[in-house]
């Protein structure tokens, strides 16, 4: 897994994901996540909160995109 580096409330965010997740996939979650972040945030490893949810958009399930966005929301910063 690669170290990352996590600006204001992405790593808030991103455990918001995985506890949003339904028990059986949050493993699947957390390492496609990890895996979009990885790539996004590339050699500096630095993942912003806008980052996270692009990340998040891409492999959420279309039908649940919306209701992950509604679960973010109030953690990003201005």
């Amino acid at each position: 897994m690669a170290d990352l580096t996590w600006e204001k409330n992405s790593k808030a965010m991103f455990d918001k994901c995985i506890e949003g997740s339904p028990k059986p996939f949050r493993a699947m979650t957390e390492k496609k996540l990890m895996e979009a972040l990885g790539k996004k945030a590339g050699d500096a490893g630095v993942v912003s909160e806008d980052m996270l949810i692009e990340c998040v958009k891409e492999i959420t399930p279309k039908p649940f995109i919306a209701m992950a966005m509604k679960a973010l929301e109030p953690l990003k910063t201005a």
